[in-house]
Order: C-alpha cells, then structure tokens, then sequence
C-alpha cells in the first residue's frame, strides 16, 4: 500500500537530516535543512507545513496531515529537488557517496515508492560521479579571483557562525578572508534547480558524458561489442572509453566476464529496461 504524502515527506526529510548531520556539525546541518525547507516554501506551498525541530530522531520532523491532500506528483517532484538540493550543499567525497547514504538512512518502503514514482537515484548517483570529477578538476585549473581577490586555492578552512549565519573562510595564516551568507547560498542552489522553466524537470539534466555512458550500456544490452566498434559507435577516445568504464564499474552497471571483457550487471540490465 502507498504512503501517504505525510509519511513519505516526513521520512524523507529525516533520512536527508540524518545525512547531512554525518558529514558537519549538527547544528550547521540544522540551519541549512530549516533554511532549504523555508526556501522551497516558495516554490511549494505545502513545505508551510513541514517543521524542523531537530536531528537525531524521527518525530523531529513534523509533518501536518494537511498536504496528503496535495497531489501525488507534485510531492514527489518537491522531494525530488529537496534531495538534489542536499546532495548539492555536500562538497567532494562527502557528495560523492551521497546516494548509498541516503539508501541506507530512508526506510526501504519508502524508498520503493520514490523509485516507483521516476526518482531516479541510480542517475543522480551516475551525475555525482561526474559532479565530483569537474569539482576536482576545477580546482586544479580554477585560478578566478572573488570580488575581494582570493581564490579557492587561497582557502584553507572554514567555520559556521551560527548568530550571524554565514560561513566564515579563512585562510592558512587563519586570517578571516571572506563571510558568505548561508541563506544566499543555499537560495543559489534553489534557483538553479527550480527557478527557470528550462529547468522544470530536473531529470533533464544530463551531461554529454552522462548520455554517452547511457549509450554505451544500451549497447552492451543489445549486443556484444569489440574495442573499434565501440569507439566506432560512440565516437569517443579509447582513454575516455576506459574513464566511462571505470565509472560503470563502480556503480555496480558493470562486470568483468573475463579479463579483458565487461557485461551488464543484473542492475544495469534493470535500469537500461526500466529506461526504455
């Protein structure tokens, strides 16, 4: 039997508490959950509805019954943005293993019934690993200074003034180099996922090297492949080829058959058929 609206938003937000709370402090991760929560009230009303009140256990999270009268749809598509959003504000490694944690927080029914209704987590696991290659290759190449002239190379840490909400970066002699407001930033994440009807369904959004790995598995669905026809077919460098593989690999799509020769995992045959 479906949840209802209130147990599915209920036990969504606390899995995502309980993620974010893993990778910061408790109480940072508690402003920025109640600041991502105030923020989509603009965009869906029924957040109105949903409080806060603290991290560590489930009745924390306190949902009215009101929105189990709001469409199905629309709930599903708010939880899917508020999932985005706090994969999003986890920077690195930390955002990189977001998905597994977030399975392994949410209880399994729950879980099931936002595959069921298009939340596609094994494609937002997929984009993580892309997100996570550009971050790390952005700050090797990143030289662009803020309007106050450092840059990211020049930031050895940071801290989270809670009276004044802003994060605070500090430099490698702990000389104050900039305040950054919490409410802007997170806003910032908002709006690029829900503020321009370009980008009105989130799942959209797919890099070209995302498309090119979805191709390679629907090939490897249909028939066997050698080395040229692949690189033939996708029109890809043997390097990247190798990169795409990789990636596969780790997020279980693929398998070795044999020393040299990869198939489709139970999992990647699910998820190219539940594609079609």
């Amino acid at each position: 039997m479906p949840k209802s609206n209130t147990e599915l938003v209920k036990q969504t937000v606390f899995a995502l508490c309980k993620v974010s709370a893993r990778r910061t402090s408790e109480s940072f991760a508690f402003k920025v959950m109640n600041t991502i929560v105030d923020s989509l009230k603009q965009r869906y009303d029924f957040f109105n509805h949903v409080t806060i009140k603290g991290m560590t256990q489930p009745e924390d999270v306190y949902v009215s019954s009101t929105i189990d009268t709001v469409d199905s749809m629309c709930i599903y598509k708010a939880i899917e943005t508020m999932i985005r959003i706090v994969h999003m504000d986890l920077l690195d490694d930390a955002g990189l293993y977001f998905v597994k944690e977030f399975k392994k927080e949410i209880k399994r029914d729950t879980l099931f019934d936002l595959v069921q209704q298009g939340i596609d987590l094994t494609t937002l696991e997929m984009e993580q690993q892309h997100v996570y290659q550009y971050r790390q290759e952005k700050k090797n190449i990143s030289q662009e200074a803020s309007l106050l002239g450092y840059t990211w190379k020049d930031v050895s840490n940071w801290k989270y003034d809670d009276m004044n909400n802003v994060c605070i970066l500090y430099d490698t002699n702990d000389s104050i180099l900039d305040k950054l407001n919490l409410d802007a930033i997170i806003k910032g994440h908002i709006d690029r996922l829900t503020g321009s009807q370009e980008i009105e369904d989130i799942s959209g959004l797919q890099t070209e090297r995302y498309k090119k790995e979805f191709e390679l598995l629907h090939l490897l669905h249909e028939k066997d492949l050698d080395l040229d026809t692949t690189l033939s077919l996708l029109q890809v460098s043997e390097n990247d080829l190798q990169h795409m593989i990789e990636r596969l690999l780790n997020l279980g799509l693929l398998e070795y058959f044999d020393f040299d020769v990869v198939k489709l995992t139970k999992k990647g045959i699910k998820y190219i058929e539940q594609k079609k």
